[in-house]
């Protein structure tokens, strides 16, 4: 349909403009000519390419629905939801203009091209020389955003900035064990210049942000409420408060019953404690055990046909990087880029760093249901196969409460398939479902201001049962990611709906590999249109 050339047209002038302004993106995506370049990080550009943006939406907006076909109605809804949320963010929240992001910007933009082995490591390593080279001109660039500091969020940036050059040391070390002399001699000037302008950006925050920044936590309940409406939720923030109180009642409730079942007579504080003191002794052990963990639930879901498995995708598992470990207490997971030829995914499991009682967290039923929310069937394998679409739309969309909702859902999932399905693996879903159900209360309250950032820690401590280091970690990294936390128990509780109206469509139809399937491979959308997608699939399937 000539309608569908002329989407096509705009969204890949769309496309190709973000990736040139944005080489950290286009990096992540797998298209490598942008290797050594840094974004151009003014104030004024940023406002530039909001300008830009808008342009494109009007372009987009102009293409009549009606003269589409349905898949790209899909895409023009995409793409318009996708730059309003960003000119939403960027222009109303204006998180750039509060919190100093150079330091953790650029651990990303190294990240990506030291742990992916998408080129032999001495021509990834010339890249980030390139990269660092640049670093310093970045940061000052950087500086011009950070007009209104909000303290909180600055000594986190402080912590990234102080954190970086740990990073930088284990890329260093590699780099001279790989690279030639000239080419080493380079990289360690260029380290050299990096570490320096690090130490300058921090004392910058440090003595000249920080002595001016905002005591808050939040972004406002009127703001917090906007931002839901964007997000396109098919929920209300009162409906989305009021079922994360639910959940955390049900999950009590089921608490005290698989206590007893593991322990006769005992309190779900001392089954709690028993629990967690099933760890490996080393951290080592922990990561061993996780890939043990995550290659059995992938062999699992081939078994038993739970879902339809890529022709080929790769999974490592390293430990989470210096920079990133104050705000990721446990683990995270990084995508493979879309342009790829190797779909491999990066696996991110945080040290206890001199924190014994953090291995409490790492106990053995407790990694089992991270891998199954990480790996397999998880992020990785969702991510994996979302890439898999050929839509550039799609590409540019990334809906938290499908992505993580998913992920949080596939832990039920699996155990109601008999995936280790032990009292004990149970009873540390149950209490990461509580923990869930924490995560959407606090993401309220505190964006309302009607919890503190103590009173937040202090909640996940005693109604989640989290060690307190991981607690504070988890609350640094709410109090700037309004609404993320939520989507987790938002997104499953979403899923299980769609499941349930999926089956009642299908009938003896049903599978789950059908259901899973058309999740899977329609690419990470926001709840909305995957529901209308995937109940089109089902209505066309039982006729």
């Amino acid at each position: 349909m000539r309608g569908d050339e002329v989407l096509d047209g705009h969204v890949k002038r769309l496309f190709d403009w973000f990736v040139e302004t944005e080489p950290f993106f286009a990096t992540h995506m797998g298209l490598h000519a942008y290797d050594d370049k840094v974004p151009d990080a003014r104030r004024e550009k940023l406002l530039d390419d909001l300008e830009v943006a808008k342009r494109f939406r009007k372009d987009i907006a102009a293409v009549d629905p009606n003269a589409l076909s349905p898949e790209k109605r899909v895409d023009r809804s995409l793409v318009l939801h996708t730059i309003d949320l960003h000119v939403f963010e960027e222009e109303r929240l204006r998180f750039w203009e509060q919190i100093p992001q150079g330091a953790s910007s650029m651990g990303s933009g190294l990240f990506t091209l030291f742990m992916r082995d998408f080129a032999p490591l001495p021509t990834r390593m010339d890249s980030i020389a390139a990269r660092l080279e640049k670093y310093p001109t970045m940061l000052e660039q950087h500086k011009t955003r950070t007009t209104r500091p909000v303290k909180r969020w600055c000594e986190i940036a402080l912590e990234s900035a102080q954190r970086f050059p740990g990073f930088l040391a284990i890329i260093g070390h590699t780099a001279a064990d790989v690279l030639e002399d000239g080419a080493k001699e380079r990289f360690q000037e260029a380290i050299a210049k990096t570490l320096d302008a690090t130490k300058a950006y921090a004392a910058w925050i440090q003595d000249d942000r920080l002595p001016k920044a905002e005591e808050r936590l939040g972004i406002g309940e009127a703001a917090f409420r906007e931002l839901l409406e964007r997000r396109e939720l098919p929920l209300s923030l009162e409906e989305i408060y009021d079922l994360g109180w639910q959940y955390l009642r049900e999950s009590k409730e089921q608490l005290a019953a698989i206590a007893q079942q593991i322990k006769p007579d005992a309190t779900v504080d001392e089954v709690k404690d028993l629990v967690k003191g099933d760890h490996p002794e080393q951290f080592a052990e922990a990561l061993a055990f996780t890939r043990k963990e995550m290659m059995a639930a992938r062999e699992f879901i081939r078994e038993k046909k739970l879902a339809t498995l890529p022709p080929s995708d790769d999974l490592k598992v390293i430990e989470t990087p210096t920079y990133a470990r104050h705000v990721i207490p446990f683990a995270a997971y990084s995508s493979p880029g879309k342009f790829e030829d190797v779909q491999q995914g990066i696996y991110m499991v945080t040290p206890v760093e001199g924190k014994p009682e953090m291995l409490r967290e790492f106990n053995y039923p407790g990694i089992r249901n991270t891998a199954v929310h990480e790996a397999y069937p998880g992020h990785h394998l969702q991510l994996v196969c979302a890439n898999g679409h050929p839509s550039l739309a799609r590409a540019m969309t990334w809906a938290v409460e499908t992505i993580e909702g998913w992920a949080h859902y596939c832990e039920d999932m699996m155990r109601e398939q008999g995936f280790s399905a032990d009292p004990k693996t149970h009873f540390v879903q149950i209490l990461d479902q509580a923990w869930r159900a924490c995560r959407i209360i606090i993401d309220v309250d505190l964006h309302r201001g009607t919890m503190t950032f103590d009173e937040a820690v202090e909640f996940l401590v005693k109604e989640a049962g989290m060690e307190r280091p991981g607690a504070l970690a988890e609350v640094k990294r709410y109090t700037y990611n309004p609404a993320y936390q939520l989507s987790y128990l938002i997104g499953k509780h979403l899923i299980k709906q769609l499941r349930d109206d999926v089956r009642g469509t299908l009938g003896r139809r049903y599978t789950d590999q059908w259901f899973h399937d058309a999740i899977l491979y329609a690419g990470s959308l926001p709840a909305k249109y995957l529901r209308e997608e995937v109940l089109l699939k089902a209505a066309a399937v039982a006729g």
